[in-house]
Formats: structure tokens, C-alpha cells, sequence
């Protein structure tokens, strides 16, 4: 990865992602192959006035190791000094972030049980993060970066050097690096999608009926004072300072109803679960359960996550993106839920976000259940935008109004 590239990645993640201010903390976990980028940012993080950067390393070489040699019981196995050693940080002034990899073949050969358990421990591990960040106390944000075994899974006609160099350039123009400043760049961009958020929140809708030409079909009850957020409304909950949670983010987003929810939703592009690659998979929802479901590919690890309890098999986000999003138009799959994500409107089953009601941070656990926002040990992501993805959205009179049409926001 170039210098050039590296300086204005880390200086966006630094300034626009987290937001890091002058005595701040930086928690930042990262993968052993993005350790030039980590470097970059501790150095942008320390100029901008951090009290301190804790780095943590993961090596998904090593975790695959363990998955084709350990037991089972090894590998699900989470010593609480892990889990400790992160809270440490975040009951402190701390921002986080996270550097993802992406390895679409490093569970190759190993057990279904033993990729679900090494999925599970390291779900595990991230829920320490997300208690923080779904009270909204906590600035943080999440990128994902190049390797070698990513970039020819989605450029397999080019050579390795090739493929890594266009996979380096397209996230350059997801993160608007190409740009002369990014910074600025991003702050057009939030200001951008805040317009289409507060459009959704002036309108107030009771539910959402959304269609596709795969076959999706389904009606999604919003909770009640739901409130719709994009990247440009980062920060409006108890840190009080803006930030970006996910980099690239093109999504508007909010809360559904966690018990009406009725239909099918077909996803529109394949999902890594648990190391494994989901193709071409459904699921079914009565009365907002996950009933039923299919797949092409790897059907039984889709169900193992999903159908894990009640509160998994509930949603936890519904999200809108309009299909001239920059990658959407880089016409790739790029097996990243991350990047994936923000190239297609999307559903989650799992946890739902408190920052996304009305007075949500302020609520029990217990009252935002009562209310409808989902409470789960998981959150993941599935896209089912498509070029003639379609939304109405359906006030509490009965009013309906087009917010999507052929893929795009009609507001």
C-alpha cells in the first residue's frame, strides 16, 4: 500500500472516523497483515493529541491452525483476561477501531464446528465492544484492508500483484482518498446522506413494505419513534462528539420492530459466516421470527447462527442504500459484510441499536424489548437491495408513500 494512500486513510479514520480529541485514548485492534496501516494511525493519532494508542493484534493465519488442530472445546474457549483487557480501555476515555480482514478461504478445511466456535469466541470478544457502542457512550469505527487471499477472491482474472493493486485502488475510492482531501470529502458526503435520513424522519412511517425482482417480499413494522441515522448523524447520543461508525458507509438506517416483521427476504449477495461463504440463501419471517430459511451453499452454518434463539432470529436493522452508491457501480462482490453492505440495502438479524428510539440510550433493557427494539449476542448483516429493489413506506393513517424505486431514493 502506498504512502501516499496510507497517510489519507489514516488521517480520515483518525479525524472523520473516530473523531479522536486532545487526551483521548485509542483502542485499536487490527489484523498481523495491516500493521503498516495500525502504524500510520497510532503516528496521525499522537500528532492529533492521543494520551495513548493500544494496539491489539489478531493473525488469522494462526487462528486457522487452531481450527484445523484444536478441539472443539479449545477453540470456543474465552479467558476472561481477554474480555477484561478491552473493558479496561473502554471504561476509559477511549475511542475504537477496528482494522478487518477479510479471508475468504482461511476456514478452508476446517470442521463446521470448529469455524461456528472460533465465530463464537470471537463474537464473544466483540461484544465487550458492543455494550459500549450500542449505549452510544462509545466513538468508534470500522474498515476493512486489502490482503493478498482477499484481492483474488475478487479479481481471481488478474495476477496476485494485479488484483491486490486494483483492490487497493477501489477501497482508496470507497474511502474517497483519491480525493485531494478527504476529510472534506467526507464531511460533504455525511451532510449529504443526513438530507435523506431527516426526509425519512419528517415522515414519521408506521411500516415498510419491500419488494424486489429476486422475490423479496416483506412488510417491516419501524418502531415506535424511530429515529433514522446515517454517517451524518454519528454522535447525537451521549458522546456528543460526531464520528463514523462504519468507513465506507453509504447507509441510512434504523430500527424494525422485533415481532412484526412478515415475509420473505431473498438476499441479493453472498454472506461469510463463521468463515464460510452463504451463497444464494432466503429466509422467511411470521409474526417477525425467522421461521424458515435456504441456501445453496453452506445452509446449515446460515442456521446454526440464525436460528441459535429467539432473539437471533428476530431483526435488528433495517438499512436503505441507493444503488448509485460508488460501489455499488464498482459492479464487484467483494465478500466483506462491511463493503457488501454498503453497495445494497440490507436487513440484520440480531441486536438492535438503542441510539435509534427516541430516548433509547436512557432506557432499560427491559423498556426497549417492550418497545420493540431487538436485544441479541449477535448482529449480521444481509443484503437484498437489487437494481429494481422497491420501499414504500406506509404512515400511521394508511398513507403510503414511494421512498425507493429501480433501486434509487424517489424522496
Amino acid at each position: 500500500m502506498n504512502t501516499c494512500f496510507l497517510e489519507k486513510y489514516a488521517r480520515v479514520l483518525v479525524e472523520v472516523g473516530v473523531n479522536l480529541q486532545k487526551g483521548q485514548k485509542l483502542l485499536l485492534q487490527c489484523t498481523s497483515d495491516s500493521l503498516d496501516l495500525a502504524r500510520m494511525i497510532s503516528k496521525v493519532a499522537f500528532e492529533r493529541g492521543a494520551a495513548d494508542v493500544a494496539v491489539f493484534i489478531d493473525d488469522p493465519y494462526i487462528k486457522r491452525l487452531r481450527g484445523l488442530y484444536c478441539d472443539e472445546e479449545t477453540v470456543k474457549e474465552v479467558p476472561d483476561y481477554r474480555k477484561e483487557q478491552l473493558d479496561y480501555y473502554l471504561r476509559q476515555d477511549c475511542v475504537q477501531m477496528s482494522l478487518m480482514g477479510t479471508y475468504p478461504h482461511n476456514m478452508d478445511g476446517v470442521s463446521n464446528e470448529n469455524s461456528i466456535a472460533i465465530a463464537n469466541a470471537d463474537n464473544e470478544v466483540r461484544n465487550v465492544v458492543r455494550k459500549y457502542l450500542h449505549k452510544g457512550t462509545l466513538q468508534w469505527t470500522g474498515t476493512a484492508v486489502p490482503n493478498l487471499e482477499w484481492a483474488k477472491a475478487v479479481y481471481p482474472e488478474l495476477s496476485e500483484d494485479e488484483a491486490l493493486e486494483k483492490l487497493e485502488n477501489d477501497i482508496c475510492v470507497m474511502m474517497r482518498c483519491d480525493k485531494d482531501d478527504p476529510v472534506e470529502a467526507w464531511k460533504k458526503h455525511c451532510e449529504d446522506l443526513s438530507k435523506v435520513s431527516t426526509a425519512l424522519n419528517n415522515y414519521n412511517f408506521e411500516r415498510l413494505h419491500i419488494r424486489s425482482e429476486l422475490g423479496t417480499d416483506i412488510e417491516i413494522k419501524l418502531v415506535k419513534d424511530h429515529i433514522w441515522t446515517s454517517a451524518g448523524d454519528m454522535g447525537e447520543s451521549l458522546t456528543k462528539v460526531p464520528y463514523v461508525a462504519n468507513m465506507p458507509t453509504e447507509e441510512i438506517f434504523t430500527d424494525p420492530h422485533r415481532m412484526e416483521v412478515n415475509g420473505i427476504a431473498y438476499a441479493s449477495r453472498p454472506l461469510m459466516i463463521s468463515g464460510k461463504l452463504v451463497k444464494d440463501f432466503w429466509i422467511r419471517f411470521k409474526d417477525g421470527l425467522a421461521v424458515e430459511c435456504g441456501a445453496s451453499q453452506n445452509k446449515e452454518v446460515l442456521e446454526n447462527l440464525l436460528m441459535k434463539d429467539e432473539y437471533t432470529r428476530r431483526l435488528g436493522e433495517v438499512a436503505l442504500v441507493s444503488k448509485n452508491s460508488p460501489i455499488t457501480k464498482m459492479n464487484r462482490i467483494y465478500f466483506n459484510g462491511l463493503i457488501d453492505e454498503n453497495a445494497a440495502s440490507h436487513l440484520a438479524f440480531g441486536q438492535s441499536f438503542s441510539t435509534n428510539i427516541k430516548n433509547g440510550t436512557d432506557m432499560t433493557n427491559e423498556e426497549l424489548l417492550e418497545a420493540g427494539v431487538n436485544n441479541a449476542s449477535c448482529h449480521c448483516d444481509f443484503m437484498i437491495g437489487t437494481p429494481e429493489f422497491e420501499v414504500v413506506g406506509i404512515k400511521y393513517d394508511g398513507t403510503r408513500v414511494q421512498v425507493m424505486k429501480e433501486g434509487d431514493f424517489v424522496l
